[in-house]
């Protein structure tokens, strides 16, 4: 089923509100099997990871309280950066673009997306993620379902 951009967004407050559970904001990284909390988050509290192509802000991860797990973070990418090569994994993914230019590719085709793009990759589609302007991008990404980054798995960054 395709979803429109509109619908996507109109879509986005049933999937956080399916996020939130009881319990306290101290307990907002849970992944074990106890619902997440109800809690507010402020991106310049959250502590950044990664290196200077690739930056990105967890925000929360565990699973919601009918048991679906869901992955919230944002990601800020370097003009020319490559998330990872053409790769798939078991869960749905959604790109929410606030700044910059990306690339998103899948099914064979490549398309750009900017501020206010939308883009959804449903489980199990190849696809790779490219920051294809000459600004750093800066974009949310919304994971739910099954877990899919595997321990071993570090950013590439494209040369």
């Amino acid at each position: 089923m395709a979803l429109t951009r509109r619908e996507l967004c109109i879509l986005m407050p049933a999937f956080m509100a399916a996020a939130t559970g009881p319990g306290t904001a101290a307990e907002n990284h849970d992944t074990s099997d106890h619902a997440l909390p109800s809690a507010i988050y402020n991106l310049k509290d959250l502590p950044v990871q990664g290196d200077k192509q690739h930056e990105f802000i967890p925000v929360f991860k565990g699973n919601t309280s009918a048991g679906m797990h869901v992955d919230l973070h944002e990601s800020v990418l370097a003009p020319g950066g490559l998330v990872h090569d053409l790769y798939s994994h078991v869960g749905d993914e959604l790109f929410l673009v606030r700044e910059g230019t990306l690339e998103v590719e899948f099914n064979g085709k490549r398309s750009e997306i900017g501020p206010g793009s939308v883009a959804y990759v449903a489980s199990n589609t190849i696809y790779a993620v490219r920051n294809t302007g000459k600004e750093w991008a800066r974009y949310f990404v919304f994971l739910f379902g099954p877990s899919h980054v595997p321990a071993s798995w570090r950013p590439a960054i494209q040369r």
